[in-house]
């Protein structure tokens, strides 16, 4: 049984006048794949993103996440999901301002109950595997936006997450820093064996991956299966 199983899924937003944004998804993500999504702007991947991360439920159709069925969830229940199977990766890096880098990645911890010693310990560790341990102190207002995008990695991995979901992960990075974050999120996939999801709009992101899904007008294209190169030059990305 796959990761992620996807049967016929259909999305609709209700307005004045509704928008059919998923029609008919299927789609089998196995355990340790790294997978990009890519589409245009509208095409429906940030949708799907929202789906898969329980963020947004769907019409109609069937989503099972390691066997099972994600539909009609509390937001309690969603939230357990969410905290103990997903890390999130996002184009704005979503950190707390008002926070420390420290303070922003042991806050997933918070919300699962940790002891403050013990989640300090594990982000100091996680900061450190991001090579920003001198920089556990800083406010996100004083970093790069490497920088924060590392923090906002080493946030989405202390839960120990089974899929990590990244939305437009360079998208506001440079090349040279753009490079740097997928090279180390094909790091997390080939040594740690972490299933990976990337919705990008760039080819040279999506290369990375094992399995480019292309989506158009809420619909899956074309599936390709990739041969990606471990150590890739800047040129590709933009």
């Amino acid at each position: 049984m796959a990761l992620i199983e996807l049967k016929d899924v259909n999305k609709t937003y209700q307005g004045a006048q509704p928008l059919h944004v998923l029609k008919g998804i299927n789609l089998d993500i196995e355990k340790g794949e790294f997978v990009s999504i890519m589409g245009a702007s509208g095409s429906g991947k940030s949708t799907l993103l929202n789906i898969l991360g329980i963020l947004d439920n769907y019409d109609t159709g069937t989503y099972h996440l390691d066997g099972t069925l994600i539909k009609d969830l509390s937001e309690k229940q969603a939230a357990a999901y969410r905290n103990r199977m997903i890390g999130f990766i996002f184009q704005s890096f979503n950190l707390i301002s008002f926070k420390t880098a420290v303070e922003n990645v042991e806050l997933p911890l918070y919300y699962q109950g940790m002891s403050r010693h013990k989640r300090r310990q594990l982000a100091m560790e996680y900061l450190d595997k991001m090579g920003l341990t001198d920089w556990a102190g800083h406010f996100p207002n004083e970093m790069s936006g490497g920088q924060k995008q590392r923090v906002a990695i080493a946030r989405a991995l202390i839960t120990s997450p089974r899929i990590i979901l990244a939305d437009e992960p360079t998208g506001a990075l440079d090349s040279k820093t753009s490079v740097e974050v997928m090279n180390l999120l094909t790091k997390l996939n080939k040594e740690d064996g972490m299933t990976i999801i990337v919705v990008t709009h760039e080819s040279g992101v999506a290369n990375q991956a094992d399995k480019i899904i292309h989506i158009r007008d809420g619909v899956i294209g074309q599936i390709e299966e990739n041969v990606r190169h471990d150590n890739w030059d800047s040129a590709l990305i933009k």
